[in-house]
């Protein structure tokens, strides 16, 4: 009778176990679906706006605010599972962040223009972001929904590359939209692609970079570049006799490139020239040197102002009060004038620190997940966009503090409390 009752028992547990990673799934797809939306979304907003002609239009300005209330719903559907997770850790990041934003709006006042214009990316996007990726238990389950939303910003980007190259539709000399939003499935194809080769993913991946280098800015092959050597670094780790013959092949490829680098831009610009279109970046590289494209200015100006300004900074939004409404395009630069040299260089060694550790992670499924949002929600900061208001920036951030601290040993507490 003790014998049956004991199997009854660890039946019922092992069920109450299955129903509660179970539950813990469905949590977990709904968060990753709600940080994964805004790809989506704002690549078929992109696709609208171009295929009417209505940006900078009133219509254009409205689908705008539609895709806004659609993150949003998909955020909200995910909330109650966030704040089951992490409710006080909720709280606590937005008392804090509010905090921190109602003091640069008292003592910066000559930003107040500027910080009213970031209060719904921030809260509402950003610190959301970071906080809904940090709540993710299970990696798996976010890549997963990471490889279908880059099917759909694959297939979405994809129709609006020969939308521009038919001259149906025109986005001047380069898109850096579209290529930030190709860079998603172009990191992730590529990481399938060192997982296993295969005619999709070679030629979604080959799709998806020659979209970039040719209608697109240098700072997503930067980010391409950072993570293909990232991966590369991973895998000599694991370098066999087996493997031997074929990374060999791969560094002399890549020697060769590097030796012939400039004849191989000039031959695939002029390539591309003769067949009609015309790449930027291209340009850009065979011509040689470093071209900043005024960010040298900025750069000075900034740097100017925070030698003036030591101790404080000149607060959030700091840069735009110097620049005119331009951010400085360097986030190490931003941090430093938004907080002073005290405050700015300690947020600087705890943001490297973080980065730093979470490369040298031993678990290979999350070492792949860092590495793809190093790429989408970092690199690029170091030449474009401010950290303040972009929400990639946010996931990662909140990714690596996931990894590195929060302890996400949800099944096994759940296996210990059963017994």
């Amino acid at each position: 009778m003790n014998n049956i009752s004991f199997m009854n028992y660890g039946e019922f547990g092992e069920m109450k176990l299955e129903n509660t990673t179970s539950r813990g799934a469905i949590e977990d797809r709904r968060i990753s679906i709600a940080i994964m939306s805004s790809f989506a979304i704002l690549t078929i907003q992109y696709l609208i706006l171009i295929f009417f002609d209505l940006t900078g239009t009133s219509m254009g300005r409205i689908i705008q605010l539609t895709s806004k209330a659609l993150v949003g719903f998909f955020y909200l559907i995910a909330l109650p599972s966030v704040l089951k997770r992490n409710r006080n850790k909720f709280i606590a990041i937005y008392f804090i962040s509010f905090y921190i934003f109602i003091i640069n709006f008292i003592f910066f006042a000559q930003n107040r223009i500027y910080l009213k214009q970031i209060i719904f990316p921030l809260f509402f996007t950003g610190i959301s972001s970071f906080i809904y990726s940090y709540s993710i238990n299970d990696w798996e389950v976010l890549m997963d929904v990471m490889k279908k939303t880059s099917k759909i910003v694959f297939l979405v980007g994809s129709f609006i590359s020969v939308l521009i190259f038919s001259g149906f539709s025109n986005v001047g000399s380069y898109s850096m939209s579209l290529s930030y939003y190709m860079l998603l499935p172009a990191t992730v194809y590529i990481n399938e692609l060192f997982n296993k080769i295969s005619l999709k993913n070679v030629f979604a991946a080959g799709v998806s970079l020659f979209v970039i280098v040719t209608l697109g800015s240098r700072g997503p092959i930067l980010c391409l570049g950072v993570f293909i050597m990232l991966k590369l670094v991973k895998y000599l780790k694991r370098l066999t006799y087996n493997k031997m013959p074929l990374y060999l092949s791969l560094f002399a490829m890549v020697g060769t490139g590097l030796i012939f680098f400039k004849e191989i831009l000039t031959f695939a610009f002029n390539f591309l020239m003769s067949i009609g279109i015309r790449s930027r970046s291209l340009l850009l590289f065979a011509e040689g040197g470093i071209y900043l494209s005024g960010r040298d200015n900025l750069y000075s100006d900034v740097f100017e102002q925070i030698l003036n300004n030591p101790i404080f900074g000149l607060g959030l939004m700091g840069d735009r009060f110097i620049l005119g409404n331009r951010y400085v395009h360097n986030i190490f630069m931003e941090i430093l004038i938004n907080f002073g040299m005290l405050i700015g260089l300690l947020f600087i060694v705890i943001i490297t620190y973080l980065i730093i550790k979470s490369l040298f992670i031993k678990n290979a499924k999350k070492y792949n997940v860092i590495i793809i949002w190093l790429s989408l929600g970092f690199i690029h900061l170091m030449v474009s966009s401010t950290y303040l208001t972009d929400f990639k920036f946010w996931i990662f951030l909140g990714l690596i503090c996931n990894a590195l601290i929060k302890t996400n040993k949800f099944k096994e507490c759940n296996t210990e409390k059963l017994v």
